[in-house]
């Protein structure tokens, strides 16, 4: 994680595919490696696919095609009307892997953005982020990571529009049955805005970087 007088980098790559925006994370992971960049956040949409993690059943996702991927979880739908965030970060603490500290911080981070704008958010036995309305409890964010020996990437799915829900009605994501999941009204910029500024508290400060220039640096 981020060392004593390092700003981190974030980027918007904007509207990216699934497999696009997995060679960029490839790129990254291989350059954080190295030291060529500092820990660093993306935010980016996709098109709409399904993948499927490590750990996935094929009973939930019988009726569409899927995407295999190196990620933990099961099946997800990621399209128009979400936020995707990925973190390519040194998971390393005093020379020790703290993956699981990474996982809650990021957790934390989602949880205090969407209180600021009025929502119950919490955990609530799944990974990912919940909200609770009137008592009944919705699936919001998906969080799911890899790490390449101790380079993270892959990360969090934060759904802020009603349009995600037709896609994952074709799943059961996670396992679980598709009327879990629901949706937040924030716009991007101000997801993006209020994310940033919660894992500052947790990781230092970030700096933007051009994607253009993030991207286009060979390894």
């Amino acid at each position: 994680m981020q060392q004593k007088g390092v700003t981190d980098y974030w980027t918007d790559l904007g509207k990216v595919s699934y497999s696009d925006a997995l060679d960029i994370q490839y790129n990254l992971v291989a350059r954080r490696k190295e030291n060529k960049i500092p820990d660093t956040i993306l935010f980016l949409d996709h098109y709409n696919v399904y993948t499927i993690g490590r750990k996935s059943d094929p009973e939930n996702y019988k009726n569409v095609d899927v995407i295999k991927t190196d990620r933990g979880g099961d099946v997800t739908y990621h399209g128009e009307g979400q936020l995707i965030t990925y973190f390519i970060f040194d998971v390393r603490i005093n020379g020790k892997k703290e993956v699981r500290k990474l996982l809650e911080s990021i957790e934390e981070s989602y949880i205090a953005m969407l209180k600021t704008y009025g929502y119950n958010a919490m955990l609530y036995g799944e990974p990912g982020i919940w909200i609770d309305k009137g008592g009944i409890k919705n699936k919001v964010a998906s969080l799911g990571m890899a790490v390449d020996d101790y380079v993270s990437y892959h990360g969090m799915a934060l759904n802020i529009s009603a349009s995600v829900l037709d896609g994952f009605g074709l799943i059961n994501p996670c396992g679980m049955n598709s009327s879990v999941i629901s949706y937040v009204d924030i716009p991007r910029e101000d997801a993006i805005k209020g994310l940033l500024k919660e894992f500052s508290g947790h990781f230092g400060e970030f700096s933007y970087i051009d994607k253009e220039k993030l991207i286009r640096t060979p390894v």
